[in-house]
């Protein structure tokens, strides 16, 4: 099995929890085209696919704390924030804008979706308001986070978590606009329903060794609980048990966190992650902001079956989300608009460690 000094899983959590999350839009999109022309079989298919993709947006908040504790276990840099305002809550209040724009039925319109879009988290962007919760919250509660026994916490989160999911997912609002709005999505916003996820990301990274030997211990449980997930979530949606259509669905807690320690095992056996990988994991952010604006404007296909043309979509707003960024960097001020691409291992680094004389001792 790979040892090395980076930390190939996550670029391979972060490229499939990107695709994952492009398939939930996708299959959205591809529903809405086939609406009464779709077979049974298909339907179901990818309603199926579009579940099991659900995972991808609690995937990236345990990723970015796991990130965190792993590199600043109790003390980030001064700038830590503040270079995330700027790459991250800036371009996300751009895009905000920018989907106004794009999507409102009037320009008079425009300003007070713009609002709903930047204020409430009204449109795809939204988990950059969430992740923002936990920056602060890593900044208040590190310190104390870490004085404390790993399994007291996650028990805790996951109960908060849990009851805080489950009173939305099986109340019914109360009359009104503004609560019909919360129970719609509006309760997504709140840390309470990932909390979770901050934790276990916390502890995965400030024990990743020990989370190592686990997985090793545990293989024949970490390969059995993603299917025995997937079987609970779809014997709760087939009986109308939970009726929400999202990834915020309390037994996502489970099938996420499986999904999550399946991906960290099988991706230690790789020597290294592939270059499509490494790819999509550059770009991930600019993904996330841009691929839904190009899925709500894919026409239809006349005779084209809707896997193939899911497949399609997902394909071209992958490949356009990726060439837009790629010349949209080109031009001044483009990471306070797409946000900037992310850091993937170097080939050139890559040899140059090839290159070390056998034998010697390096200090990293």
């Amino acid at each position: 099995m790979r040892q090395s000094p980076v930390l190939y899983e996550a670029y391979w959590l972060r490229t499939i929890a990107c695709l994952a999350v492009m398939m939930t839009h996708t299959v959205d999109v591809t529903l809405l085209h086939y609406e009464n022309q779709i077979g049974w079989l298909e339907e179901n298919l990818l309603i199926l696919m579009r579940f099991m993709a659900y995972f991808g947006t609690p995937a990236f908040v345990f990723l970015s704390e796991f990130l965190i504790a792993r590199a600043y276990r109790e003390q980030v840099p001064a700038s830590f924030l503040r270079k995330r305002v700027r790459y991250l809550l800036i371009p996300f209040a751009v895009m905000g804008v920018v989907f106004a724009v794009a999507l409102a039925p009037s320009w008079s319109a425009v300003p007070d979706r713009a609002a709903l879009h930047i204020l409430a988290g009204g449109y795809t962007g939204y988990f950059v308001l969430i992740i923002f919760q936990f920056y602060l919250l890593h900044l208040l509660a590190a310190r104390w986070l870490n004085c404390r026994k790993p399994w007291p916490v996650l028990g805790c989160s996951l109960v908060i978590s849990a009851l805080y999911l489950l009173f939305f997912n099986v109340t019914e609002p109360p009359a009104g606009a503004v609560a019909e709005y919360i129970w719609q999505r509006g309760y997504w916003l709140p840390f309470i329903g990932w909390l979770f996820y901050f934790t276990l990301g916390f502890y995965a990274g400030i024990y990743y060794d020990q989370l190592k030997q686990r997985l090793d211990e545990h293989r024949w449980l970490i390969r059995i609980l993603p299917v025995f997930s997937i079987l609970l979530l779809i014997v709760l949606v087939r009986t109308d048990t939970i009726l929400v259509v999202s990834s915020k669905r309390i037994d996502m807690l489970l099938y996420t966190t499986a999904m999550i320690f399946l991906i960290f095992y099988l991706a230690r056996f790789t020597e290294k992650a592939p270059p499509p990988v490494l790819w999509i994991s550059r770009y991930s952010f600019n993904i996330y902001l841009l691929h839904n604006l190009f899925l709500l404007h894919a026409p239809p296909i006349p005779g084209l079956p809707p896997l193939v043309y899911a497949a399609t979509a997902l394909t071209a707003a992958l490949l356009l989300s990726i060439t837009a960024a790629a010349i949209l960097a080109k031009l001044p001020g483009s990471d306070y608009i797409i946000g900037k691409q992310l850091p993937v291992p170097h080939d050139k680094a890559a040899k140059k460690e090839r290159l070390r004389p056998q034998g010697r001792t390096v200090s990293r």
